[in-house]
């Protein structure tokens, strides 16, 4: 991953530059407020937690499993989604994707742990 950073981050700070967005993050009235910046260094440990937890799933597992994981992941996020916000249209074939998709993990899981 660090790769893609160093890759990807030069290209990203030029694309920025051009499009106006580098400015507008530097002029953010918020920027250097402890609040913000709280908030800010909050965010960047949960997402090394996140892809230090994703990257020993797979080196102990299998991607397979981590793929299965984000879509057990996924299928809950929508899940409580629909329950708690709304929005998403209610209708028969959103819930028969959401049953197919939970049901497929589930089995999965339930194989991969008693080992066939």
């Amino acid at each position: 991953m660090w790769c893609n950073g160093i890759l990807c981050g030069p290209v990203l700070l030029i694309w920025t530059f051009i499009r106006g967005d580098l400015k507008t993050t530097i002029d953010f009235p918020y920027l250097f407020s402890p609040g913000f910046l709280v908030i800010l260094l909050f965010s960047c440990i949960l997402a090394f937690f996140l892809n230090y937890s994703i990257f020993l799933n797979t080196t102990l597992n299998s991607a397979l499993t981590q793929t299965i994981c984000g879509n057990m992941k996924d299928l809950f996020t929508i899940g409580f989604g629909w329950i708690i916000f709304g929005g998403l249209p209610f209708d028969f074939w959103n819930v028969i994707g959401q049953f197919l998709g939970f049901t497929g993990s589930g089995l999965y899981a339930y194989f991969k742990l008693i080992g066939k």
